[in-house]
């Protein structure tokens, strides 16, 4: 099959650290491993130069350079979403069997691309912030994305031939929203189990202490106040070292809430970390850190299970769905339940190493292969059984 994902932030190179791009191009790789013919259309970040990674045609379009000027590593700026579509119709972009858009904005170019082309259109929502809206913004926007979100979920999955939901929660939500149920499925996101596996070298830094490991973007939903809190009564108890790798916009509030509080030293903000360097970090860690508000299938999560890493994760989104017994689960925005989930880990070398053999054992059914074999049969079900896609 020839087969076109969209989306407008996403992969232009092997290193890329955000997760949704990362799960394209992942994902991707695999179906050309499976004799596909595979391009991902993106926005551009510096030029529209065209490029292959391992096998999976890149292809960056611009609309006078409003891809390149709203270019973010840390965020999906809306005024990208906004502009995207200009860049992307100008294109010819026919003769695929499968136009599959990421989020809202591709989807329905997707839609659109599809029903131009009599071919199948695909949709994939990685997840959602709907239940967390009110918590991360003021009234007035957690009102507007909420409503967003109600509206448009369901009528794309009512317009694509297909909806594919990375968790399950979304897509019950969806679901009891008026979505109809065959256009709906749920494949979860996957590891690369040849990149993240036990007996990696360590990164390079200070052993002498236990390490914990987070790996988030620095925005509100990701939790990071409550892990700093809750690492203050940890620190009453247990000595051992925070690692915060990523960016965002939060970053200098996290910082200064560390020292406000009195951690920062035992709390070290490495930035950014190239995904290639992400089995280093996790095998110089003792425990993994989910403090989310919300999640789908957390890639750092199926990540550290790889590694054999012990998780400590809020039970929200489709976190339990991929954990399993892999992790102590506690309550989101609860510091005192993450606290004592960590320091039962600390105090405990036999529950760390059974959560850790049972992450792995339990990721070795996310490969990415078996993910992207998954993603193949759903296509191929679409492209026998067409439903005519609706385009308003």
């Amino acid at each position: 099959m020839k087969i076109l994902h969209i989306y407008e932030l996403g992969p232009l190179n092997t290193d890329t650290v955000g997760g949704i791009e990362l799960a394209i191009l992942e994902l991707c790789k695999e179906l050309v491993a499976l004799g596909n013919d595979v391009t991902i259309l993106t926005g551009a970040r510096n030029s529209c130069s065209e490029s292959y990674i391992d096998g999976v045609h890149i292809l960056p379009v611009d609309c006078l350079n409003t891809m390149q000027l709203t270019w973010s590593n840390s965020n999906l700026k809306l005024s990208r979403q906004v502009l995207f579509p200009l860049a992307v119709l100008g294109r010819r972009l026919r003769g695929y069997d499968i136009y599959h858009g990421h989020i809202y904005v591709s989807g329905f170019l997707a839609t659109y691309l599809a029903r131009m082309n009599h071919a199948v259109a695909v949709n994939t929502l990685h997840g959602s912030y709907y239940p967390v809206w009110n918590e991360i913004a003021s009234p007035v926007t957690a009102g507007f994305y909420r409503s967003c979100e109600r509206f448009l979920a369901p009528m794309l999955a009512g317009h694509v031939h297909l909806q594919v939901h990375t968790a399950k929660y979304f897509a019950e939500q969806v679901l009891a929203w008026g979505a109809p149920a065959d256009k709906l499925k749920v494949i979860h996101n996957g590891v690369n189990l040849n990149h993240f596996h036990p007996g990696t070298e360590p990164v390079e830094q200070d052993h002498s202490l236990p390490v914990l490991l987070t790996a988030r973007r620095l925005v509100k939903k990701n939790g990071l106040e409550y892990l700093l809190r809750a690492m203050r009564h940890v620190l009453s108890e247990e000595q051992c070292k925070l690692v915060i790798a990523g960016d965002g916009p939060e970053r200098q509030n996290l910082e200064l809430l560390s020292a406000d509080i009195g951690i920062s030293e035992h709390v070290e903000f490495v930035g950014a970390v190239p995904h290639s360097l992400m089995p280093e970090y996790l095998a110089a860690a003792d425990i993994a850190v989910l403090p989310s508000l919300i999640e789908a299938t957390s890639l750092f999560a199926l990540e550290a299970m790889a590694m054999a890493v012990p998780v400590v994760a809020t039970n929200v989104g489709g976190l339990p769905e991929i954990l399993g017994n892999a992790a102590l689960l506690v309550e989101s925005m609860n510091e005192q339940e993450m606290s004592d989930a960590i320091i039962q880990l600390l105090q405990d070398n036999g529950k760390r190493d059974e959560l850790g053999k049972n992450g792995r054992r339990f990721a070795e059914k996310y490969s990415w292969k078996t993910i992207a074999e998954q993603t193949d049969a759903e296509y191929k079900r679409a492209r026998a059984y067409p439903q005519e896609v609706k385009v308003k």
